[in-house]
């Protein structure tokens, strides 16, 4: 073998090991440490709170919307925000939601999954009474879920008006 032949298989070695070290150190996860740790959960927590947000607001619209379809006797539109109402409950005991140690998920099994389904199977009915008292109970469900979830401030009443001028309610 040639001096020269052994330095270039020399440097051809040198350099696949300069490209390996560059793809470890570019693929390599970095180390986690305590403070990207606190970071990684405080952003999580704040996805957490945000899509539980997005869930209570839509179930907010939904049940506004089903009462005034009620108020209206449009009952296929009633029973569709009912059915909503009870998919949007159930997305939030699945999301196992918990907010400043307070199992949010747990307390809307307990208080809000109950009520949602009163309220879908009483729209299936088409029973205005038996609707009108199956809403009122759910109202009373959000805001005991509100306080003992520590958001008692936010507190649910029937709406004195339809705040959806774009959307018609009757049939």
């Amino acid at each position: 073998m040639t001096r020269a032949l052994v330095v270039s298989l020399v440097s051809l070695a040198v350099a696949v090991l300069a490209l390996l070290t560059a793809l470890v150190a570019v693929f390599t996860p970095p180390i986690p440490t305590r403070e990207s740790r606190a970071i990684e959960r405080h952003d999580r927590v704040q996805e957490d709170e945000a899509t539980l947000l997005d869930h209570m607001v839509l179930m907010q619209r939904y049940v506004e919307k089903a009462v005034l379809a009620s108020e209206a006797g449009n009952w296929p539109l009633t029973q569709f925000y009912a059915d909503k109402i009870d998919e949007r409950a159930q997305r939030v005991i699945e999301g196992g939601y918990v907010v400043d140690g307070i199992d949010v998920s747990a307390i809307a099994a307990e208080v809000a999954d109950p009520r949602a389904a009163a309220l879908a199977a009483a729209a299936a009915t088409r029973d205005a009474d038996r609707f009108a008292q199956a809403y009122d109970e759910m109202v009373v469900g959000c805001n005991a879920c509100h306080i003992r979830s520590g958001y008692g401030i936010v507190r649910i009443v029937r709406p004195d008006a339809s705040r959806y001028p774009s959307q018609v309610f009757s049939e």
